[in-house]
Order: structure tokens, then C-alpha cells, then sequence
């Protein structure tokens, strides 16, 4: 008798010190992101969510380079894509609102070189895409695969700058990254300084970003990924090269996931925007006729089951990207990868899927540390 009540109280001893640990968001989010990886076959991956003034989570899986066993870390800086082009709003608002950019003035005020188009083309036009510029043609692999460097940005605009407009300003959603160019160009004017400085100045400096600068093609930059190209068959190349310089307000960018959700939650919550500025970021933009755009101010305006939700997604060279803020949950979530897909039959990559839907999920109720 007394063996076995010994044994039992073992039984209920080892029970109760060895339970069954329940996963909590944070790791449910962190293994959501790496089956995501897997299925996308990519080198690496990195993603981040920040809820009211904290980082709610943050992780990065694989590589940043393969060929040197160097892993992906949260403080890794990629390629952002055009998500760029939320940053180069971010810019512009803050020139509104300092006085020192009008929204609806012609954009030759600040780009005098630039020819003269059939109405006015304004900033609001170019951050709504409504300006009626054309996007890359990316059947032209020379043009879509930049490998000129522009020392003055505003040098770029040549390529685009004479072709005949697809529509009158302010007429149609026209998506055309060549616009954002132009957006860039002239908020350097109106802050008197290059691009990069101006952006330095207003929005990464303003918030801490520090892992958020321009993609400079001749700088070494510390803690920049290597970038890859997921083909066809699962295998994984360098991605094909691109010089950035042509394009850092429109998809030349470098961040991290973690800098992008700060970013994000600074847009729309706290005094980064003035109220009337944080208005015309929100506000779906309207073409001539009055039609309502699914964009505003450099940001995609969506309700999905309900719920308000303003993102905005990238992909360039080696790199996909997706930042996205809920007004109504105060969370804003973010993610970034060090690869894009090229071929036939690779289908939508799982890490869009992942930071639209699976990682608020996840993360939904969880509590900041």
C-alpha cells in the first residue's frame, strides 16, 4: 500500500512541475512568419507589430547572406519596395504643414524644369495618383532595372518627364511610381535640401527611425541585406541588379520591420500630422468627376470585414514589403522580406497572406510587455 501511494504522488508530482506550455501570440506569430518562409522557399524574412507606444512583438527568421551563414535579425535593413512611397508622403505632409509646400499648387513652383502638362499637376494629384504620369514599363528591362547612378535625383525625371500623360491631371487613378519621383523631387525643393536630407530632417529623425535611409548603390551601409530572387522550382538566385538612385522616394528606400510599424502608428496617432494634415493622409482622394479612390494621401484606404485598414504593400528587387495600421485596434503591423518571386507557376507569395491577415490575427488581444 504504502509503494503505491508513493508512486502516485510521484505520478502527480511530475504531472503538475512538467505541464504542457501553451503558445502564447507572440510565438504563434513568430511561427506563422517562419511556415510562411518555408512555403515561399525565400532566404529571410523579418516582421513587427507595435500597440499603442510599445513594440508588441518583433522577430526575423533565415538569412540576410546565404553564401556567409549571416542570419536575418530584427535590426537587419531591406529593402522596402514601394512602401517607399508612405514615407514620401510622410515628407510632403510635413512640408504642408510647416507652410513650406502647397498641396494643390502646380508642381513646376518647385520643379520649374519640369515640362509644362496640359492642366496643373499638384502634389495632391501625385500622392493620390490622379497626376496622369505613367508607371514603369516594365516590359522595358532597362528602364524597370535602373543601372545609371544619379548623383541629383531630379536628373532621373528625363526619363519619363516628356512622354504624353495617360489621362488629365486629376482625371483617373493612374498607379505610376514616376509620380512619387516627382512628389520626392519637389519636397527636396521645397526643404532646400536633397531627398535623403529632407527625409532625414522630417520624418526619420522626428521619429527615431534609425534603420531608415535611402538604398545608396556606392555607400556601405552597415547591417544591409544581401538580396535574392526566388525562380521557378524553389531555387534562389541574386536578385538581378538595380541601382536605386533613380528611385528613393517612390521604392528605394531601406527599413525594418520594427521602423516601418513605429512609422505607421506615428501617421495616424499622435502629434508626428497635425490634425488637418492627418485628415489628408486618411481621406480617400476624389478624381475631377468625383469618383472616390481606394487611396489617399500616399496610403491604400480599405474596410476589410468591417474594419478600417491603411497599408500599403512593395516589391522591387530582392525584396517584398507590408505595412499596414488599424485605427480601431490602434495596432499597426509590419513586414519585409530579403526576396521577391520571377517565373511562371510561383503563385502569390505566402508572406503577403502572412502580414495582412495571419499576423493581426495572431496578435489580436495580445498585450504589450
Amino acid at each position: 500500500m504504502k509503494t503505491t501511494a508513493l508512486i502516485t504522488i510521484l505520478s502527480l508530482a511530475a504531472t503538475t512541475v512538467t505541464p504542457a506550455l501553451a503558445e502564447t501570440p507572440g510565438d504563434e506569430a513568430s511561427r506563422l512568419m517562419r511556415e510562411a518562409l518555408a512555403a515561399d522557399h525565400g532566404p529571410g524574412m523579418m516582421a513587427a507589430a507595435v500597440s499603442g507606444e510599445c513594440l508588441l512583438w518583433s522577430d526575423a527568421a533565415g538569412h540576410a547572406d546565404l553564401e556567409q551563414s549571416i542570419p536575418l535579425t530584427p535590426t537587419t535593413r531591406m529593402r522596402i519596395g514601394s512602401v517607399s512611397k508612405t514615407l514620401t508622403a510622410a515628407l510632403a505632409a510635413r512640408l504642408i504643414q510647416a507652410g513650406r509646400m502647397d498641396p494643390d499648387a502646380d508642381i513646376r513652383r518647385y520643379v520649374p524644369s519640369f515640362p509644362e502638362k496640359t492642366g496643373s499637376m499638384t502634389a495632391r494629384q501625385l500622392a493620390a495618383h490622379a497626376s496622369g504620369l505613367r508607371h514603369y514599363d516594365f516590359s522595358n528591362y532597362a528602364e524597370a532595372n535602373n543601372v545609371r547612378y544619379y548623383e541629383d535625383l531630379g536628373d532621373a525625371l528625363a526619363v519619363f518627364a516628356n512622354d504624353p500623360l495617360l489621362a488629365e491631371p486629376g482625371a483617373a487613378f493612374e498607379y505610376s511610381s514616376f509620380g512619387y519621383n516627382l512628389l520626392g523631387v519637389a519636397a527636396a525643393a521645397a526643404a532646400g535640401s536633397t531627398y535623403g536630407e529632407a527625409l532625414a530632417v522630417q520624418v526619420t529623425g522626428p521619429l527615431d527611425l534609425e534603420d531608415t535611409l535611402i538604398d545608396h548603390p556606392l555607400t556601405l551601409i552597415e547591417r544591409r541585406t544581401r538580396f535574392y530572387t526566388v525562380v521557378a522550382g524553389g531555387g534562389v538566385i541574386n536578385t538581378i541588379w538595380r541601382d536605386s538612385s533613380d528611385y528613393y522616394p517612390s521604392g528605394g528606400l531601406l527599413s525594418t520591420a520594427a521602423d516601418l510599424a513605429r512609422f505607421a502608428r506615428a501617421v495616424f496617432h499622435g502629434d508626428f500630422l497635425d490634425d488637418e494634415r492627418r485628415r489628408l493622409v486618411e481621406t480617400p482622394a476624389r478624381t475631377s468627376d468625383g469618383e472616390v479612390l481606394a487611396y489617399g494621401f500616399g496610403w491604400q484606404v480599405q474596410t476589410v470585414d468591417g474594419e478600417r485598414r491603411f497599408g500599403h504593400g512593395g516589391e522591387t528587387n530582392g525584396a517584398y514589403a507590408r505595412v499596414s495600421y488599424y485605427p480601431e485596434r490602434d495596432l499597426a503591423v509590419a513586414g519585409i522580406t530579403n526576396y521577391n518571386f520571377w517565373g511562371e507557376g510561383l503563385g502569390e507569395p505566402a508572406f503577403f497572406g502572412f502580414v495582412a491577415d495571419e499576423l493581426p490575427a495572431a496578435l489580436a488581444g495580445a498585450a504589450c510587455p
